[in-house]
């Protein structure tokens, strides 16, 4: 029995087997599924435009802040009570240069003046005083010395008569006695006389003096009026009237509205071109003597309106750059405050000013400040929406798509501008401005306005696949 198992254990698979391979070769082999060809790659229509050269240089923008050009704090020059105080002294209110802004009791200095030249008076009197004594002495001093003259010819007679034996000795003394009393006059005459001269000097010294005393007094007297040296707006009052200011006590600040400045901070490659703009401008003007500003528009949005005033880059604020922001303060010069143009949503400029514009430009506004910058290369620009938001820019090159990572210089007013040297970008190069789905570098790409027929883009497109 167990034999018997053993052999059925082998002969049952093995028949199993068999039936299996002999059912397969019943069945037969079947054919090969029939290939499919390919179909012919089609070149996909795309919306393209056309790269075009910047002749207007460009424009960079940054935001700003109004502040002023400068602030005039009027002080008190003399000490004194304020008589009078100008209306115009009020906070926000405009005056202009030369209007009376506030009085100081003025009758202190006035008092000095009538005093001081009371003695300058006195002094030119003493003076005249001086010059009649002179001529006097003058005049007794000629007299003097003919006398002297006379005793002196006196004195020769007589020694000759007393050597004659004519007169006496004594009579001869008492002629020499004689012109030494008219010497010694004489010479007193002149010693007066000199010390006449030394006072008349003394006194012109007071008079000059006084003089001088008087002019200052006078300045005081003036300055007990203060008037506004400029055009401006009052912008801090800090006294009232009847109150006593001692000299150099603050009375009012006054901004200047004859001109304007915009602070605002500039990126360093925006001022590597605006310093390269500059050096081109100056290099072409010779004649303008270096003069290097920087042209530039101010913006001030309220709502729907807007609203320009045309100034200039003028200078750098401070020694050097923020540390923390890491750009370079600078200030834009708007010299006429008041050329106000509004403009509108397409940047065209209104005839005249809406209802509610803004008659000037005033401190603390918001604005937004274009610097227009001439370009020291070869510019392109394109449609904003041709440049991907991943930075690519698609391009169409014999019919083949070219993929451009460029980047951007500017993007404003719905184109985007590159350096043609840097990006790639030529200027008549057609950009793809609409959507692939599976865009890769030399697929066949054609214009949508393409007015050739069907099979000869495809047969393009086949050439294209067999060269590539």
């Amino acid at each position: 029995m167990n034999i018997v198992r053993s052999i059925l254990g082998w002969i049952v698979p093995l028949a199993i087997l068999g039936a299996g391979v002999a059912a397969f070769l019943f069945m037969g082999s079947q054919p090969p599924p029939e290939r499919k060809q390919a179909d012919v790659a089609v070149a996909t229509r795309v919306q393209t435009a056309a790269a075009a050269i910047e002749t207007a240089g460009l424009t960079i923008e940054a935001d700003g802040v109004v502040v002023p050009l400068r602030e005039v704090t009027l002080a008190a020059e003399v000490g004194g009570r304020v008589r009078q105080k100008s209306v115009a002294c009020n906070e926000g209110q405009f005056v202009k240069a030369g209007t009376l802004l506030f009085e100081i009791d003025p009758r202190d200095y006035e008092l000095d003046c009538a005093r001081l030249e009371r003695e300058l008076t006195q002094a030119g009197l003493a003076i005249e005083e001086i010059d009649e004594e002179l001529s006097q002495i003058i005049t007794t001093s000629d007299l003097a010395r003919r006398q002297v003259d006379l005793a002196r010819r006196e004195v020769g007679r007589l020694g000759n008569l007393k050597a004659d034996k004519i007169v006496t000795e004594s009579e001869h003394d008492r002629a020499i006695r004689d012109e030494l009393t008219a010497a010694n006059v004489l010479a007193g005459l002149e010693g007066q006389s000199r010390v006449l001269a030394k006072r008349r000097n003394r006194l012109l010294e007071a008079q000059s003096l006084a003089s001088t005393m008087l002019d200052k007094s006078k300045l005081d007297l003036s300055r007990t009026r203060i008037v506004s040296p400029i055009d401006g707006i009052v912008v801090e009052d800090k006294v009232e009237q009847d109150s006593y200011v001692a000299k150099g006590s603050p009375l009012v600040t006054i901004e200047d509205t004859r001109a304007a400045e915009v602070r605002t901070s500039l990126q360093m490659d925006e001022v590597a071109r605006v310093w390269g703009g500059r050096r081109t401008a100056a290099a072409g003007a010779r004649e303008a003597h270096d003069q290097l500003d920087t042209p530039a528009t101010v913006v001030f949005t309220v709502g729907d309106s807007a609203y320009e005033w045309k100034g200039v880059l003028s200078r750098q604020e401070g020694r050097g750059l923020d540390e923390k922001t890491r750009t370079l303060p600078c200030r834009v010069l708007v010299g006429e405050p008041r050329a106000v143009t509004a403009i509108d949503r397409y940047g065209a400029p209104l005839p005249q000013l809406p209802a509610g514009a803004p008659q000037s430009l005033l401190r603390g506004m918001f604005v937004q400040v274009r610097v227009h910058v001439d370009a020291t290369e070869q510019l392109v620009s394109i449609p904003e929406d041709a440049q991907r938001p991943s930075g690519e820019v698609w391009v169409m090159r014999d019919g083949r798509l070219v993929i451009l990572k460029p980047h951007a210089v500017q993007v404003a007013g719905g184109r985007a501008v590159f350096d043609s040297a840097s990006s790639g970008l030529l200027p008549g190069d057609r950009v793809v401005t609409s959507q692939l789905s599976n865009p890769r570098d030399g697929m066949a790409i054609v214009e949508a306005a393409d007015s050739r027929s069907e099979p000869a883009v495809m047969a393009e497109a086949l050439d294209g696949n067999d060269a590539t």
